[in-house]
């Protein structure tokens, strides 16, 4: 179970996407409209200096591992962080 968990962490980008969401919860999620931590696509495209298709894989590598999860409104999809998931990857860690 931690295994698929860590091969999705596994890849700089992924982290560097993971931390930008993280930061948008500490900041109040400055980029969406309810305020919950939620970065769109393009913010994240801004953000990360690599090619959108690129991102667009890393964060369906995040979505396939329950890593995060997405909302769509209108033309725009928001990301955010699974914090379920993220909470259950801590509690198994600390049981190791």
């Amino acid at each position: 179970m931690l295994k698929n968990y860590f091969k999705a962490l596994a890849n700089p980008a992924r982290l560097e996407i993971l931390s930008l969401l993280s930061n948008s919860e500490k900041d109040g999620g400055n980029d969406v409209s309810n305020g919950h931590g939620e970065l769109s696509v393009c913010k994240i495209i801004e953000s990360i200096p690599l090619s959108p298709s690129t991102i667009s894989h890393h964060l369906n590598v995040l979505k396939e591992a329950d890593l995060v999860k997405s909302r769509k409104d209108k033309q725009w999809i928001y990301y955010s962080l699974n914090r379920e998931t993220i909470n259950k990857i801590r509690g198994s860690l600390s049981n190791l």
